[in-house]
C-alpha cells in the first residue's frame, strides 16, 4: 500500500468516525452573565435559568419578581414552551419549583402564590457549570424564605439542570431538586390540591376559563375543524379533567404558535417520592405541576431532604406516547420495572 493510499483511507476512516460518533459536547454551549445562565445547542438557545428576576412588565404588580425559574424553553424550531409573567396568573413562571401549604414553627407560610407577602422561593447561587459525558449543565442553590417578620431561611433547594445530546429532532433536558431544611426545625408541606415542580406555558395558550379543549369549527370553510388553542394529556390518555390528581409518570402540555404544535413533556422518575406522583392539571390554563402533597402531608428536614428527578421532552409537532414511553423506559432503566 502507498503513502497516498494509506493517507486517503486514514482520511476516509476519520470522516466517517465523525460521522458516526454520538453527538460531542462541543454542541452544547454554557454561557453564564450576572442575570442568567443560558445552555444552547449549535447556537440555538434551550433552556435559560435566571438567576435574577426579569423586569416585571408594565400593568403587572412589582410584587410579581421572581428569581430561580428557567424561561425561555425552546423547542429545535425556536418555539418558545414557557411564560414569564403571565397576565393571568403572574406568579407561574416557566420552570419553578414552590410549595403553597405549608408549616414552619408554627407559622402558615405560602410560598408559591407571591401575592400574599408570606413567602418566596429566590436564586441564592451558582454552584457550577458544566460540561461532561456529551451533555451541558449547572448546579444552583435556591431559598425557601418568609417574606414577612421575622425573616427565616427555611429550606435551600439544589437544582441540578443537565441538556442531554440528541439527534436534534428534540431537546432533553433533566432537573433534579434536593431540598433540606435550614434550621433544626422541619417544613411540614400539608395536604392541598398543587404544589411542587411546575410548568407554565404562554398566556396565548389558555382557554376559555373553565372549559375543557375542543376543536372549534372554521368559519372560513365550515369543513374543517381548527386546531386547539392547547391540550394537556398525561400517560392514560387522561385530558385536562380526568387527569387532574391522577398519579401519571408523564404529562404533555401542547400549543398551537403560527397553526402548528408545540410540546413540552415532563417526566417523573421511577425513584420519586410516592411515584408515581399525582399531577395537578389546570382545566384551563396552560399548567401543571407533580403534586406529591396531593395525597397527604410529609416533612422536609435536614435529615430527610426531599428529592426528586424529573426531565423534560421539548418537540416541534406531537410526540407518539410509545416513543414518550420508550424514553421515560430508557431513563429510568431497571427502576423501570
Amino acid at each position: 500500500m502507498t503513502l497516498t493510499t494509506r493517507s486517503l483511507l486514514s482520511s476516509l476512516l476519520a470522516a466517517w468516525c465523525l460521522l458516526a460518533s454520538p453527538i460531542a459536547a462541543a454542541d452544547l454551549q454554557v454561557k453564564e452573565t450576572d442575570a442568567a445562565i443560558e445552555i444552547a445547542s449549535d447556537g440555538k438557545s434551550v433552556l435559560v435559568y435566571n438567576k435574577q428576576s426579569p423586569p416585571v412588565p408594565d400593568g403587572i404588580d412589582p410584587i410579581y419578581h421572581r428569581s430561580g425559574f428557567l424561561h425561555p424553553v425552546a423547542s429545535p424550531a425556536g418555539n418558545v414552551v414557557t411564560a414569564a409573567f403571565p397576565a393571568d396568573h403572574p406568579h407561574q413562571q416557566g420552570i419553578f419549583s414552590a410549595w403553597v401549604r405549608t408549616n414552619y414553627d408554627g407559622r402558615e407560610i405560602d410560598f408559591w402564590n407571591l401575592a400574599g407577602g408570606v413567602g418566596r422561593v429566590s436564586h441564592e447561587r451558582v454552584v457550577k457549570t458544566f460540561t461532561e459525558n456529551e451533555s451541558a449543565g449547572f448546579e444552583v442553590d435556591l431559598i425557601h424564605h418568609t417574606v414577612a417578620e421575622p425573616k427565616v431561611d427555611v429550606l435551600r433547594e439544589r437544582w441540578r439542570i443537565t441538556v442531554q445530546p440528541t439527534d436534534g429532532s428534540y431537546r432533553c433536558f433533566d432537573l433534579q431538586t434536593t431540598q433540606q431544611a435550614l434550621t433544626d426545625k422541619p417544613l411540614t408541606v400539608e395536604k392541598y390540591h398543587y404544589g411542587g415542580v411546575a410548568a407554565r406555558g404562554p398566556a396565548r395558550w389558555s382557554l376559555p376559563s373553565g372549559k375543557k379543549a375542543a376543536a372549534k369549527t372554521s368559519d372560513a370553510d365550515n369543513e374543517k375543524p381548527s386546531k386547539p388553542i392547547s391540550e394537556i394529556v398525561d400517560e392514560h390518555g387522561h385530558d385536562r379533567i380526568a387527569g387532574n390528581h391522577h398519579p401519571t409518570r408523564w404529562v404533555t402540555l401542547s400549543g398551537t404558535e403560527e397553526g402548528e404544535v408545540v410540546c413540552i413533556t415532563m417526566l417523573g422518575h421511577a425513584d420519586n417520592f410516592r411515584a408515581p406522583q399525582p399531577a395537578r392539571l389546570h382545566p384551563s390554563m396552560p399548567y401543571f405541576c407533580f403534586a406529591p402533597c396531593v395525597t397527604g402531608e410529609f416533612q422536609i428536614t435536614k435529615d430527610q431532604p426531599y428529592e426528586a428527578s424529573f426531565r423534560f421532552l421539548v418537540t416541534d409537532g406531537k410526540p407518539d406516547p410509545a416513543w414518550i414511553e420508550q424514553q421515560w423506559q430508557a431513563w429510568c432503566g431497571d427502576k423501570a420495572q
